[in-house]
C-alpha cells in the first residue's frame, strides 16, 4: 500500500511510514489497504479487456477467413435449371464428351480425364480423374493411379483413393468396397462399416448381402453378422433376396461329375423349396419363378449315352408347386415388374403376365421388359416400337431404330428414337417433340439430354434448344 502523506509504497501491515515516519493510524491503514484492492482491481479489469479484445479478434479472423473461403469456393448453380444458357453452351465446346446431369452436375471427359460442371457449365471439379461415377447420395466414386475413393459435390475427397474398387452406394449409404483381393462394406464417410473379412460382397437386398468365402456363399446383415453361414456353391447371377426368398446352390455331383442343384431358402436360412433337378435359381417377383425340364441329358453311369427330350419351362410359386403347365419353349426370362418375356421354338419372343395370360403373342424378334413401367420395347425386322404391357397394344409403331437400352423407356415423358439414321425424341403419343437432326440422342436427366452433332456432344432441353445453337 501507499502512505497518504509521501505517497510512497510501504508495507500493508506498517503502523507507520518508514519514508516520511508519520504513523498511521488504524483508520488510515484500513483506508489504504481498500485504495490498494481498488487499484488491484483496476488492473484486473484492465486485463480482462485486453484478453476479451484479443479473443474478438481472433473470432474476427476466423470470420472473415470463413467468408473468403465461401466467396472463393464455385457454387453450384441451382439444380432445378431446366434450360440451355449461352454460358453452358460456351462451356460444352471445352469438352471431348458430355454425360448426365445427376443432383445437379455432370460428368464431363477432357484429354481423357474426368471432371464435372454445373448447368451453367462452371467447372466445378476439375478434370483430373482417370475415372468417376455419377453423383449419387452426394459423393461420386472416383478413380486416380489405378485406386479407387470417393468425392464430394465440390471435390473434396471423402474417401481416400486407396480401394482397388467401389460398387455404388445402396439406398442405405453402404457401398462394397475392394481390398487386397478382399471385401468389405464402407459408408459414404469411408469409415469401415464391415470388415474386409470376404472374398467376394454382393449389395444388400432385403437387409441381407450375399458373400462368399474360401469359394461359398453365405449372407451377412447390415450390422456384419453372418446370419447364414457360407456353405452354397452358387447365386443365380449374383441376385440377392426377392419376395422374401433366394436361390442358391449345392454341389449335387455324382462319381466326379459337378452337377449343382437349385434350392430356394428364407432369411433365417430355413430351406423353403428343397434342393433338386429343374430348378433355376432365378429370384422370385410377385410370386412366382420358373423351372424346367427335357433338353438335353447325359447318363452320368455311361459318359457318352446322350438323352434327348423337348426342353420344356413352367412357373412355380414360393412352396416350390406348379402355378403353370409346362411349356415348350426356348426361353422364359423370369418376371419383371408383373410381366415375362418367354421365347417360344421359332424364336419368337412374346409377353406373359402373373395369371399365365400371353398379353402379347410370341411374334416379336425382340422384346425389351423391365426398363419401363407401362410399356415394353418391341421389335420386328430390324425396326422397334413401343407396345402396352396390358394389352399388347403397339402405341409406337414399329418403325424407328432404336439405340441404346436406355431409350428403352420414357424419362421425362419423351423417348430417344432413330429414324432415317437421325435421332430426335417423341412422346407417348408418337408426336415429335424434338426433330430428327442428331447423329446421337440419349435420355433426358434433370431437364438435360446429351445430343451429338457435327461430330461434337452438347446438351438439349426439352423445349428443343440445344448447345449447338449459340
Amino acid at each position: 500500500m501507499y502512505c497518504k502523506y509521501c505517497g510512497s509504497l510501504i508495507d500493508k501491515d506498517s503502523s507507520f511510514c518508514s519514508h516520511c515516519g508519520k504513523r498511521l493510524n488504524e483508520n488510515d491503514t484500513k483506508s489504504l489497504k481498500t485504495s490498494d484492492k481498488g487499484i488491484s482491481l483496476h488492473k484486473y479489469k484492465s486485463k480482462k479487456k485486453v484478453l476479451f479484445f484479443v479473443l474478438g479478434g481472433l473470432l474476427l479472423l476466423l470470420v472473415i477467413w470463413l467468408i473468403v473461403s465461401l466467396f472463393n469456393r464455385k457454387q453450384i448453380a441451382d439444380i432445378t435449371i431446366d434450360k440451355v444458357s449461352r454460358e453452358l453452351a460456351e462451356a460444352t465446346k471445352n469438352y471431348d464428351k458430355l454425360y448426365d446431369f445427376h443432383e445437379g452436375l455432370a460428368k464431363v471427359c477432357k484429354n481423357d480425364k474426368y471432371g464435372f460442371i454445373d448447368k451453367m457449365g462452371h467447372e466445378i471439379i476439375p478434370c483430373i480423374y482417370d475415372e468417376a461415377k455419377d453423383f449419387d447420395l452426394g459423393v461420386s466414386i472416383v478413380e486416380k493411379d489405378e485406386k479407387t475413393g470417393a468425392i464430394n459435390k465440390y471435390g473434396k475427397m471423402v474417401i481416400p483413393c486407396k480401394y482397388d474398387n467401389i460398387n455404388y452406394f445402396g439406398k442405405d449409404s453402404l457401398a462394397v468396397a475392394f481390398l487386397d483381393d478382399k471385401s468389405g462394406f464402407i459408408d459414404l464417410e469411408g469409415n469401415i462399416a464391415i470388415p474386409f473379412n470376404y472374398d467376394y460382397c454382393d449389395n444388400f437386398s432385403e437387409g441381407l448381402a450375399a458373400v462368399r468365402k474360401d469359394g461359398l456363399y453365405g449372407f451377412i446383415n447390415k450390422k456384419g453378422k453372418l446370419i447364414i453361414p457360407c456353405q452354397y456353391t452358387g447365386l443365380y447371377n449374383g441376385s440377392g433376396f426377392c419376395d422374401g426368398l433366394v436361390g442358391v446352390s449345392i454341389d449335387g455331383g455324382k462319381d466326379g461329375i459337378s452337377d449343382d442343384k437349385w434350392g430356394y431358402i428364407d432369411k433365417t436360412g430355413n430351406i423353403i423349396i428343397p434342393f433338386q433337378e429343374g430348378l433355376t435359381g432365378a429370384p422370385f417377383s410377385f410370386g412366382l419363378s420358373v423351372r424346367f425340364r427335357g433338353g438335353v441329358t447325359y447318363d452320368l453311369n455311361i459318359y457318352s449315352t446322350k438323352h434327348e427330350m423337348p426342353f420344356e419351362m413352367a412357373f412355380i410359386n414360393k412352396n416350390g408347386e406348379l402355378a403353370s403347365e409346362y411349356f415348350e419353349l426356348n426361353n422364359i426370362q423370369g418376371y419383371r415388374d408383373g410381366y415375362c418375356v418367354i421365347k417360344d421354338k421359332t424364336n419368337r419372343d412374346g409377353l406373359i403376365n402373373t395369371s399365365g395370360e400371353l398379353v402379347i403373342p410370341c411374334k416379336y424378334s425382340f422384346i425389351a421388359n423391365g426398363f419401363d413401367d407401362k410399356y415394353v420395347a418391341v421389335g420386328l425386322n430390324g425396326k422397334y416400337g413401343m407396345a402396352r404391357k396390358e394389352t399388347g397394344e403397339v402405341v409406337i409403331p414399329i418403325i424407328y431404330e432404336m439405340e441404346p437400352v436406355d431409350s428403352w423407356t420414357f424419362k421425362e415423358g419423351v423417348i430417344p428414337v432413330k429414324k432415317d439414321g437421325k435421332m430426335g425424341y417423341i412422346n407417348e403419343y408418337n408426336q415429335t417433340v424434338i426433330p430428327f437432326i442428331y447423329d446421337a440422342a440419349y435420355a433426358f436427366s434433370e431437364g438435360f439430354a446429351v445430343v451429338k452433332r457435327y461430330g461434337k456432344y452438347g446438351y438439349v432441353d426439352r423445349y428443343g434448344y440445344d448447345t449447338f445453337n449459340f
